[in-house]
Protein backbone atom coordinates (compact mmCIF):
# COMPACT_ATOMS: atom_id res chain seq x y z
CA UNK A 1 0.00 0.00 0.00
CA UNK A 2 2.78 2.40 0.96
CA UNK A 3 4.61 1.56 -2.26
CA UNK A 4 1.48 2.35 -4.29
CA UNK A 5 1.03 5.72 -2.58
CA UNK A 6 4.69 6.56 -3.07
CA UNK A 7 4.47 5.67 -6.78
CA UNK A 8 1.41 7.88 -7.20
CA UNK A 9 3.14 10.78 -5.48
CA UNK A 10 6.21 10.44 -7.71
CA UNK A 11 4.03 10.32 -10.81
CA UNK A 12 2.28 13.51 -9.73
CA UNK A 13 5.59 15.24 -9.12
CA UNK A 14 6.90 14.13 -12.53
CA UNK A 15 3.71 15.35 -14.22
CA UNK A 16 3.90 18.74 -12.53
CA UNK A 17 7.58 19.05 -13.49
CA UNK A 18 6.81 18.35 -17.14
CA UNK A 19 3.93 20.82 -17.09
CA UNK A 20 6.12 23.50 -15.54
CA UNK A 21 8.90 23.21 -18.14
CA UNK A 22 9.02 26.15 -20.50
CA UNK A 23 8.76 25.69 -24.24
CA UNK A 24 10.78 27.85 -26.65
CA UNK A 25 9.51 28.34 -30.21
CA UNK A 26 10.94 30.06 -33.27
CA UNK A 27 8.68 32.24 -35.42
CA UNK A 28 9.40 34.24 -38.55
CA UNK A 29 9.19 34.11 -42.31
CA UNK A 30 7.28 31.23 -43.90
CA UNK A 31 10.35 30.64 -46.08
CA UNK A 32 11.98 29.18 -42.99
CA UNK A 33 9.14 28.01 -40.81
CA UNK A 34 6.28 27.03 -43.10
CA UNK A 35 3.99 29.49 -41.31
CA UNK A 36 4.27 33.27 -41.16
CA UNK A 37 5.19 34.56 -37.69
CA UNK A 38 2.91 31.99 -36.04
CA UNK A 39 3.73 31.69 -32.35
CA UNK A 40 1.40 28.70 -31.94
CA UNK A 41 3.06 26.47 -34.56
CA UNK A 42 4.41 23.52 -32.55
CA UNK A 43 6.40 22.33 -35.58
CA UNK A 44 8.84 25.11 -34.72
CA UNK A 45 9.37 24.24 -31.06
CA UNK A 46 13.04 24.08 -30.14
CA UNK A 47 14.57 20.94 -28.61
CA UNK A 48 16.19 21.08 -25.18
CA UNK A 49 19.85 20.10 -25.70
CA UNK A 50 20.80 20.55 -22.05
CA UNK A 51 22.76 23.21 -20.13
CA UNK A 52 20.23 25.86 -21.14
CA UNK A 53 20.77 25.38 -24.89
CA UNK A 54 17.81 24.88 -27.22
CA UNK A 55 17.95 24.12 -30.96
CA UNK A 56 15.74 23.74 -34.01
CA UNK A 57 16.99 22.67 -37.45
CA UNK A 58 14.93 23.38 -40.57
CA UNK A 59 16.07 21.41 -43.61
CA UNK A 60 15.92 22.05 -47.36
CA UNK A 61 15.30 25.78 -47.00
CA UNK A 62 15.75 27.69 -50.27
CA UNK A 63 17.58 30.89 -49.33
CA UNK A 64 18.56 33.75 -51.60
CA UNK A 65 21.66 35.92 -51.55
CA UNK A 66 21.08 39.50 -50.28
CA UNK A 67 17.72 38.59 -48.74
CA UNK A 68 17.30 39.28 -45.02
CA UNK A 69 15.68 36.43 -43.08
CA UNK A 70 14.14 37.41 -39.75
CA UNK A 71 12.99 35.51 -36.69
CA UNK A 72 12.37 35.63 -32.97
CA UNK A 73 12.39 32.99 -30.25
CA UNK A 74 9.42 33.17 -27.88
CA UNK A 75 8.42 31.53 -24.63
CA UNK A 76 5.43 29.21 -24.23
CA UNK A 77 3.86 30.11 -27.58
CA UNK A 78 3.23 33.69 -26.51
CA UNK A 79 4.64 37.02 -27.65
CA UNK A 80 4.68 38.32 -24.06
CA UNK A 81 8.31 37.18 -23.82
CA UNK A 82 10.40 36.96 -26.99
CA UNK A 83 14.02 37.40 -28.04
CA UNK A 84 15.86 39.42 -29.19
CA UNK A 85 14.05 41.48 -26.57
CA UNK A 86 14.22 44.72 -28.56
CA UNK A 87 11.67 45.57 -31.23
CA UNK A 88 14.18 44.40 -33.83
CA UNK A 89 14.17 40.79 -35.04
CA UNK A 90 17.17 38.48 -35.34
CA UNK A 91 18.37 38.85 -38.93
CA UNK A 92 20.71 36.70 -41.00
CA UNK A 93 21.72 36.42 -44.65
CA UNK A 94 23.55 33.92 -46.84
CA UNK A 95 26.39 34.63 -49.26
CA UNK A 96 25.11 32.31 -51.98
CA UNK A 97 21.67 31.37 -53.25
CA UNK A 98 21.00 27.71 -52.57
CA UNK A 99 19.36 25.03 -50.45
CA UNK A 100 20.31 25.15 -46.77
CA UNK A 101 19.89 23.45 -43.45
CA UNK A 102 19.24 26.22 -40.93
CA UNK A 103 19.83 25.65 -37.21
CA UNK A 104 18.31 28.14 -34.78
CA UNK A 105 20.06 28.20 -31.39
CA UNK A 106 18.82 29.78 -28.19
CA UNK A 107 20.53 30.12 -24.83
CA UNK A 108 17.88 30.49 -22.11
CA UNK A 109 20.57 31.57 -19.61
CA UNK A 110 21.62 34.77 -21.39
CA UNK A 111 18.75 34.86 -23.93
CA UNK A 112 21.05 34.97 -26.94
CA UNK A 113 19.77 33.88 -30.34
CA UNK A 114 22.03 32.49 -33.06
CA UNK A 115 21.74 30.85 -36.47
CA UNK A 116 24.01 28.36 -38.25
CA UNK A 117 23.50 27.79 -41.98
CA UNK A 118 24.89 24.88 -43.99
CA UNK A 119 24.52 24.87 -47.77
CA UNK A 120 23.37 21.50 -49.07
CA UNK A 121 22.72 22.26 -52.74
CA UNK A 122 22.09 24.81 -55.48
CA UNK A 123 18.78 26.51 -56.18
CA UNK A 124 17.28 28.75 -58.85
CA UNK A 125 15.05 31.63 -57.77
CA UNK A 126 12.26 32.49 -60.18
CA UNK A 127 11.30 36.04 -61.11
CA UNK A 128 9.35 37.82 -58.41
CA UNK A 129 6.44 40.22 -58.43
CA UNK A 130 7.15 43.33 -56.34
CA UNK A 131 4.25 45.22 -54.79
CA UNK A 132 4.01 48.39 -52.72
CA UNK A 133 1.90 48.12 -49.55
CA UNK A 134 1.34 50.85 -46.99
CA UNK A 135 -0.88 53.77 -46.07
CA UNK A 136 -4.12 53.90 -48.04
CA UNK A 137 -3.75 57.64 -48.70
CA UNK A 138 -0.87 56.97 -51.10
CA UNK A 139 -1.81 53.46 -52.28
CA UNK A 140 -5.62 53.29 -52.28
CA UNK A 141 -5.76 50.35 -49.86
CA UNK A 142 -4.31 49.88 -46.37
CA UNK A 143 -1.24 47.65 -46.14
CA UNK A 144 -2.45 45.09 -48.68
CA UNK A 145 0.36 43.04 -50.29
CA UNK A 146 -2.18 41.32 -52.55
CA UNK A 147 -3.31 44.56 -54.24
CA UNK A 148 -2.28 43.92 -57.85
CA UNK A 149 -2.99 47.56 -58.75
CA UNK A 150 0.13 48.38 -56.72
CA UNK A 151 2.43 45.94 -58.52
CA UNK A 152 5.62 47.59 -59.70
CA UNK A 153 6.83 47.65 -63.31
CA UNK A 154 10.23 46.19 -64.19
CA UNK A 155 12.50 48.62 -66.04
CA UNK A 156 14.83 47.94 -68.96
CA UNK A 157 17.80 47.30 -66.68
CA UNK A 158 15.95 44.23 -65.28
CA UNK A 159 16.90 45.42 -61.80
CA UNK A 160 14.81 48.50 -61.07
CA UNK A 161 11.06 48.37 -60.40
CA UNK A 162 8.82 51.45 -60.38
CA UNK A 163 5.22 52.26 -59.44
CA UNK A 164 3.68 55.72 -59.93
CA UNK A 165 0.38 56.72 -58.33
CA UNK A 166 -1.04 59.88 -59.92
CA UNK A 167 -3.34 62.71 -58.86
CA UNK A 168 -3.30 61.87 -55.17
CA UNK A 169 -4.79 64.41 -52.79
CA UNK A 170 -2.41 64.28 -49.84
CA UNK A 171 -2.21 66.28 -46.62
CA UNK A 172 1.08 67.37 -45.09
CA UNK A 173 2.73 64.59 -43.10
CA UNK A 174 4.58 61.31 -43.25
CA UNK A 175 3.29 58.19 -45.01
CA UNK A 176 4.70 54.70 -44.51
CA UNK A 177 5.08 51.80 -46.92
CA UNK A 178 7.04 48.64 -47.73
CA UNK A 179 7.95 46.69 -50.86
CA UNK A 180 6.90 43.04 -50.66
CA UNK A 181 7.57 40.02 -52.86
CA UNK A 182 4.97 37.79 -54.51
CA UNK A 183 1.97 39.36 -52.80
CA UNK A 184 2.82 38.31 -49.24
CA UNK A 185 4.85 39.51 -46.26
CA UNK A 186 7.39 36.67 -46.22
CA UNK A 187 9.92 38.91 -47.96
CA UNK A 188 9.60 42.67 -47.62
CA UNK A 189 11.81 45.75 -47.57
CA UNK A 190 11.65 49.24 -46.13
CA UNK A 191 13.94 51.29 -43.91
CA UNK A 192 16.15 49.41 -41.43
CA UNK A 193 16.36 52.55 -39.27
CA UNK A 194 12.62 52.48 -38.60
CA UNK A 195 11.57 50.43 -35.52
CA UNK A 196 9.03 48.53 -37.65
CA UNK A 197 11.19 48.48 -40.77
CA UNK A 198 8.86 50.76 -42.73
CA UNK A 199 10.01 53.23 -45.35
CA UNK A 200 8.45 56.71 -45.28
CA UNK A 201 7.78 59.58 -47.61
CA UNK A 202 7.20 63.06 -46.19
CA UNK A 203 4.80 65.51 -47.83
CA UNK A 204 5.74 69.10 -47.05
CA UNK A 205 2.37 70.72 -47.86
CA UNK A 206 -1.22 69.83 -48.63
CA UNK A 207 -1.74 69.34 -52.35
CA UNK A 208 -2.18 67.02 -55.30
CA UNK A 209 0.82 64.81 -56.02
CA UNK A 210 2.20 62.12 -58.29
CA UNK A 211 4.06 59.65 -56.05
CA UNK A 212 6.70 57.36 -57.55
CA UNK A 213 8.06 54.34 -55.67
CA UNK A 214 11.37 52.81 -56.75
CA UNK A 215 12.93 49.48 -55.76
CA UNK A 216 16.30 47.95 -56.65
CA UNK A 217 15.80 44.17 -56.67
CA UNK A 218 19.54 43.50 -56.31
CA UNK A 219 20.54 45.89 -53.53
CA UNK A 220 17.00 45.92 -52.01
CA UNK A 221 17.10 49.72 -51.79
CA UNK A 222 13.74 51.46 -51.46
CA UNK A 223 12.84 55.07 -52.21
CA UNK A 224 9.90 57.30 -53.09
CA UNK A 225 9.42 60.79 -54.50
CA UNK A 226 6.35 63.01 -54.57
CA UNK A 227 5.94 65.65 -57.29
CA UNK A 228 3.25 68.25 -56.74
CA UNK A 229 1.03 68.74 -59.79
CA UNK A 230 -1.40 71.46 -58.68
CA UNK A 231 1.10 74.34 -58.90
CA UNK A 232 2.16 76.50 -61.83
CA UNK A 233 5.68 76.64 -63.19
CA UNK A 234 8.39 74.50 -61.65
CA UNK A 235 7.22 71.31 -59.98
CA UNK A 236 7.78 70.92 -56.26
CA UNK A 237 9.37 67.65 -55.18
CA UNK A 238 9.12 66.28 -51.66
CA UNK A 239 10.21 63.18 -49.83
CA UNK A 240 13.17 60.92 -50.50
CA UNK A 241 15.36 61.93 -53.46
CA UNK A 242 18.10 59.31 -53.22
CA UNK A 243 20.19 58.30 -56.20
CA UNK A 244 17.45 56.26 -57.88
CA UNK A 245 16.69 59.21 -60.19
CA UNK A 246 19.03 60.80 -62.71
CA UNK A 247 19.74 64.23 -61.21
CA UNK A 248 21.64 67.16 -62.76
CA UNK A 249 22.20 70.70 -61.56
CA UNK A 250 21.45 73.67 -63.84
CA UNK A 251 25.06 73.59 -65.07
CA UNK A 252 24.53 70.09 -66.46
CA UNK A 253 26.64 68.31 -63.85
CA UNK A 254 25.27 65.05 -62.45
CA UNK A 255 24.50 65.21 -58.72
CA UNK A 256 24.42 62.11 -56.50
CA UNK A 257 22.95 63.74 -53.38
CA UNK A 258 20.89 66.84 -54.20
CA UNK A 259 20.38 69.44 -51.48
CA UNK A 260 17.89 72.30 -51.49
CA UNK A 261 17.71 74.07 -54.83
CA UNK A 262 16.62 73.70 -58.46
CA UNK A 263 17.65 70.54 -60.35
CA UNK A 264 16.87 68.57 -63.48
CA UNK A 265 15.48 65.23 -62.29
CA UNK A 266 14.53 62.63 -64.90
CA UNK A 267 14.37 65.37 -67.50
CA UNK A 268 12.14 67.73 -65.48
CA UNK A 269 13.06 70.93 -63.71
CA UNK A 270 12.11 70.62 -60.04
CA UNK A 271 12.72 72.32 -56.73
CA UNK A 272 14.16 70.07 -54.04
CA UNK A 273 13.06 71.19 -50.59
Amino acid sequence: MRRTIFTLIMLCIATLTLQAQDVWTAAGSSTLFGSHWDETDTRNDLIDKGNGIWELTKTDCILEKNVKYELKVLKNHNWAESYPQTSANYVFMVEETGTYNVTIQFNETNYEVGVITKKTGDAVIGEKTWTVAGFGTILGVEWDPKATENDMIKQEDNVTYILTKTNLTIAQGGYKYKICANHNWSENYGDDNDPEGNASIYIAADGIYDVTFTFNSVTKEVSATAVRTDTDGISQIAGDVKAKSVVFNLQGHRVSTPKQGVYIINGKKVVVK
